[in-house]
């Protein structure tokens, strides 16, 4: 296949920063080094639980803690995310191919840009909402060591 050079009419899109990652449709081959697939957020937001879970005592997360972050947070806002990072991903790999292999510019792929934003706009909106409440189910010495953590892990400050 040879690419023919085009404009790069959707780079503001591609320079979003920060990625989130679903679940993979299918396992990757030894070769990949990513499971799944990634899809660029609107906004970098931090994914706190990675840290909790691989180390509760850390954070001085008590069972109770645990639980209610299960109950209130894994339980509600992961399905949420999973479906809208999906559908996401789908629309990224259709513009790329519409820009890249059939040429087409920013006004043929206009409704598909579009809605591409309505879906990491809602992406932001729920994280946004976890966030705040995790926020309530942490004390605040444990919610800043946990942002901290988040940060330093991220190599963003």
């Amino acid at each position: 296949m040879r690419l023919r050079p085009t404009p790069l009419l959707a780079l503001p899109l591609l320079l979003t920063l920060g990625t989130t990652q679903a679940e993979p449709t299918a396992s990757p081959g030894p070769a990949s080094k990513r499971p799944g697939f990634m899809v660029s957020e609107l906004v970098t937001l931090p994914h706190p639980m990675r840290l909790i879970r691989r180390d509760p005592q850390r954070f001085g997360v008590s069972p109770e803690q645990m639980e209610r972050l299960r109950r209130e947070i894994m339980e509600v806002y992961p399905p949420q995310l999973q479906q809208r990072v999906q559908a996401a991903w789908s629309l990224e790999r259709s513009i790329r191919r519409a820009v890249l292999d059939q040429g087409q510019d920013s006004a043929a792929v206009a409704e598909q840009l579009d809605e591409l934003m309505r879906l990491k706009r809602e992406t932001a909106d729920i994280r946004i909402e976890g966030l705040n409440r995790f926020r309530t189910l942490l004390e605040p010495e444990q919610y800043r060591a946990v942002m901290t953590a988040s940060a330093e892990a991220s190599g963003a400050r």
